[in-house]
């Protein structure tokens, strides 16, 4: 079976799975309605969706949103116009399938009943999970899903990382710009909804200034040699390899490119910065990716606050964290705009929000669920990872 053959197969699997976890989510909603129409107004529940059995390097996340609300209780709860309210994180580890993570939603929504959903990271989760947040009409915050299609039409839903379309076009823009780049090649999961976009928009941006991609190449999920597909990427004549793809599969591919004779770029998308020993590979030298999280680059409160979180926690506060952590201010900043734990006042209260002072920046919903942030480029030098350039980028 070729790849594109599985790809298709799993898809219509993915779909099917998805029918069945709305199937049990309307059910569970209609046995709870009843219990949140008469649930009392005496704390904000925030439900955490996070995969951290199957997503250890999330541990962290849901360490640092568990210190946050720490923090806030100790100081007497969340201030809404002269009343305190107490804010209640209630974690759903939702196992990383989709039936759990639908289940894991409905549940917060209809039994907890929470006032807004913090997740899922990822976007092939967070896309089902914000139907079920706006038919409910509960705010969701995701920190990091980036497909462009997860805000698109909906009111309900938020995110605080850059989006797919913005990362696409500040890398097409760097590597013609900046590096003076003619030709590209992508190589991406076509499985996977944030690889697929990520490539598309790239390729879309890179030939609209004026560039070639040489050559698309696919690959099916968990697959571990890229030989063939490295081969006729080197064989285009491409300049740079845009690699928007998870840590998993980064570091085989840029070593197998390398050892494949591949001489040019290696450019990337926000996932890059997920695992930190892709920076320490050789073959990954003078490579460039875009992030929404820089601290070397950070000064004043923000960074001094990273470093509170880094000392309380004894761990580095990496970008998914940092993410978290603003997904989780916005939700509080929102409540408090709206003086109410009321999930529609408390979603107006958050599509107010401008200027909002994140820990991975200043952040403003100016046009719908995404926010207007700035952009990293970042660099692989010597081992360590580096600010090359910064933007603010609309979405």
């Amino acid at each position: 079976m070729t790849g594109r053959r599985r790809a298709h197969v799993r898809g219509a699997l993915f779909s099917l799975a998805v029918l069945c976890a709305l199937a049990s989510w309307a059910l569970l909603a209609s046995l709870a309605a009843c219990s949140r129409a008469e649930a009392p107004e005496e704390d904000l529940r925030i439900g955490f969706l996070v995969p951290v059995s199957c997503s250890p390097s999330l541990d962290i996340s849901r360490r640092a949103a568990e210190l946050s609300v720490a923090r806030v209780n100790a100081e007497g709860g969340l201030d809404l116009g002269g009343r305190r309210v107490k804010v209640r994180l209630l974690l759903e580890d939702t196992g990383g399938q989709v039936e759990g993570i639908m289940t894991a939603a409905a549940r917060l929504i209809h039994q907890k009943r929470v006032s807004a959903l913090v997740g899922p990271y990822f976007s092939r989760d967070a896309l089902p999970v914000a139907d079920v947040a706006e038919s409910a009409r509960i705010p969701l915050v995701s920190p990091s899903a980036s497909s462009p299609p997860l805000t698109k039409g909906r009111r309900y839903v938020f995110r605080v990382c850059l989006v797919d379309t913005v990362q696409g076009r500040i890398m097409a823009q760097f590597a013609r710009e900046d590096l003076s780049l003619r030709r590209a090649a992508v190589l991406y999961d076509e499985a996977d909804a944030y690889p697929r976009g990520l490539a598309l928009l790239f390729s879309e941006s890179f030939t609209g200034l004026g560039g070639q991609v040489t050559a698309r190449e696919i690959y099916a999920t968990g697959a571990s040699d890229f030989a063939a597909q490295l081969a006729r990427i080197r064989a285009s004549g491409a300049q740079a390899l845009f690699l928007p793809n998870f840590p998993a599969d980064l570091s085989r591919q840029i070593i197998q490119a390398r050892a494949a004779g591949f001489t040019g770029v290696f450019l990337g998308g926000d996932a890059w910065a997920l695992d930190q020993s892709i920076q320490a590979l050789p073959q990954a030298e003078g490579s460039f990716f875009s992030s929404d999280y820089a601290l070397e680059s950070m000064a004043g409160p923000a960074r001094q606050e990273v470093e509170r979180y880094q000392r309380e926690l004894g761990a580095p506060l990496d970008k998914n964290a940092a993410l978290t952590l603003d997904a989780l201010g916005v939700v509080l900043a929102g409540a408090k705009a709206a003086g109410s734990v009321d999930p529609v006042l408390l979603r107006e209260g958050i599509a107010s929000l401008r200027g909002y002072e994140g820990l991975t920046g200043r952040l403003s919903f100016e046009q719908g669920g995404d926010a207007v942030r700035g952009a990293h480029v970042l660099a692989i030098e010597g081992g360590q990872v580096h600010s090359r350039k910064t933007s603010k980028a609309a979405p």
